[in-house]
């Protein structure tokens, strides 16, 4: 099998895990309940796809840091773009020193 071929399927196997979720959260939103899901295929290479429930834990994590503290963030923000700014104006004048003087 190519790997083309094999990238295709693990692509076409996520896709229809992300429709059944979809599908489970319309019905849990309208009040239905949810007939059983059918279980996805399995993939082709399982150390390649991602834990899903992992995946969603992560942003919420990091939403709920940011929401406790947005200006811890915007100060880091303004940190890093002067740090950036540093080392771009000192790579200008040490390219400026060492090559044109």
């Amino acid at each position: 099998m190519s790997d083309r071929l094999s990238e295709l399927r693990r692509q076409r196997a996520l896709v229809a895990e992300q429709l059944a979720w979809l599908d489970r959260e319309i019905a849990a939103a309208a009040g239905e309940t949810p007939a059983s899901p059918a279980p996805p295929p399995p993939p082709a290479d399982p150390s390649r796809v991602p834990d899903p429930p992992a995946a969603e834990e992560i942003p919420a994590e990091f939403r709920t840091e940011a929401e406790r503290s947005p200006d811890k963030m915007r100060r880091g923000c303004l940190w890093s773009f002067a740090a950036s700014m540093t080392f771009l104006i000192l790579g200008v004048v040490a390219v400026y020193w060492l090559h044109y003087r």
